[in-house]
């Protein structure tokens, strides 16, 4: 096991001022700094510290949208606001994940893409919008995904 990874275990195993749910978010949110994702031995470490059930853990992860149990390169955010479902965005979500194989809240089998949902952008007259890292993709159609793609795939 890490250094790091140990340093936090021992730490929280002496914690005594926070209920359960606090211990757990805790604990992952410094093992998420620590590693870029939660890896499923630390995971277990958690839940035991904790004295909850690894599930538990799971459903804390995925219910908490800056933690992740698997490494990845690039995030893919797909605004799913009403203004963008009215101008394709639904459409355009499907095709990140027919060409990715993956859904919302999961990884691509080589870890370089997250594909996430977010709530409205704030870029509702040039919807459907699209953001990768800090680039903005605005006006999104359906033929537009591969091309967006292929941009981060070579890199």
């Amino acid at each position: 096991m890490k250094k790091e990874w140990n340093d936090i275990f021992n730490y929280y195993r002496e914690e005594k001022s926070m209920n359960q749910s606090e211990l757990v978010i805790a604990m992952l949110t410094e093992l998420q700094a620590a590693e870029g994702c939660i890896p499923r031995e630390a995971r277990e470490t958690v839940a035991e510290i904790a004295g909850v059930n690894p599930g538990y853990i799971s459903a804390v992860i995925k219910s908490l949208p800056h933690l992740h149990e698997q490494s990845f390169r690039y995030e893919i955010k797909v605004c799913i606001s009403d203004r963008c479902k009215n101008k394709g965005g639904t459409e355009v979500l499907k095709e990140f994940q027919r060409i990715l194989k993956i859904r919302p809240g999961q990884v691509t089998r080589d870890g370089r893409f997250l594909l996430t949902t977010v709530y409205c952008m704030h870029y509702c007259t040039k919807a459907p919008n699209v953001q990768i890292g800090d680039r903005l993709f605005q006006n999104v159609s359906v033929s537009d995904v591969p091309s967006i793609i292929k941009k981060y795939s070579a890199s």
